[in-house]
């Protein structure tokens, strides 16, 4: 029996795509039931892309997202 907490979202190789620019490329993470994440970055590093994408604002061009799960 595992102590881990149910993952609650996973992104994996995530890869955004703006006209012929990857904004997001190889984005990964797993995070579990109950955690906060905080995104930071520098200008135009892709956190309101990733956001965006996570919500279903963006289309992606590769990889995955799961909600629980849910695709």
């Amino acid at each position: 029996m595992s102590n881990r907490s149910p993952v609650a979202l996973t992104i994996e190789n995530l890869r955004v795509t703006l006209g012929d620019s990857a904004v997001l490329d190889g984005a990964s993470l797993h995070l579990a039931a109950g955690t906060t994440l905080a995104v930071i970055g520098a200008s135009g590093c892709g956190k309101t892309t990733l956001l965006r994408a996570i919500a279903g604002l963006v289309p992606i061009a590769a990889g995955r997202i799961t909600l629980g799960s849910q695709p």
